[in-house]
C-alpha cells in the first residue's frame, strides 16, 4: 500500500540492500488472493523454491533434500504440496524420467488465479446472503 509520508526506519543501521543473488516473492500472491488457498506446506515449498531458483526461476532438487531444508515436513506432505502449487500454476514441475520423485522446478509468474464459476459465484452469494445479519437487511 503506497503511503502519502515515507515512514520513518525503525533500525536505521540494519536497512535491507539488494545482494547481488537475491529472490524476491511476487507481491500478487496477496493482492491476486493466492494466500488463502495456500497450505503451510505449499508456503513452505513455495518460498523454498523462490529461495532456490535462479533468475528465470528454475532450480533442480531432490525430494529428499527438500525434506532436509524443510524439516517440519515429510516427503509426502511436499509432494502434495508440489501437486497444488502446480495446480494453482504457481509452478511448474518436470520428473527426470516417468514415475520419478526428483526433477527440474520452475517458479512461475504469478497470474490472476481462475476466476469462479456462475455457479459457484451464485452458491456463494446464497450462503453470504444467510450469514448477513438481519439488522443489514432492514
Amino acid at each position: 500500500m503506497p503511503l502519502k509520508k515515507p515512514l520513518p526506519l525503525l533500525v536505521p543501521q540494519r536497512v535491507r540492500t539488494i545482494p547481488r543473488s537475491f529472490a524476491w516473492i511476487d507481491h500478487r500472491l496477496r493482492s491476486e488472493g493466492f494466500l488463502p488457498r495456500l497450505t503451510p506446506e505449499d508456503l513452505g515449498l513455495y518460498l523454498f523454491l523462490v529461495l532456490a531458483a535462479d533468475h528465470r526461476g528454475l532450480s533442480c532438487w531432490r525430494l529428499d533434500r527438500i525434506e532436509k531444508a524443510l524439516s517440519n515436513f515429510d516427503c509426502h506432505a511436499i509432494g502434495e504440496a508440489r501437486s497444488r502449487l502446480v495446480d494453482l500454476d504457481l509452478i511448474a514441475y518436470r520428473p527426470w524420467r516417468s514415475g520419478d520423485r526428483d526433477g527440474c522446478y520452475q517458479v512461475l509468474s504469478v497470474h490472476r488465479p481462475p476466476e469462479l464459476s456462475p455457479e459457484l459465484q451464485q452458491i456463494m452469494a446464497r450462503v453470504f446472503q444467510r450469514l448477513e445479519p438481519q439488522d443489514a437487511k432492514a
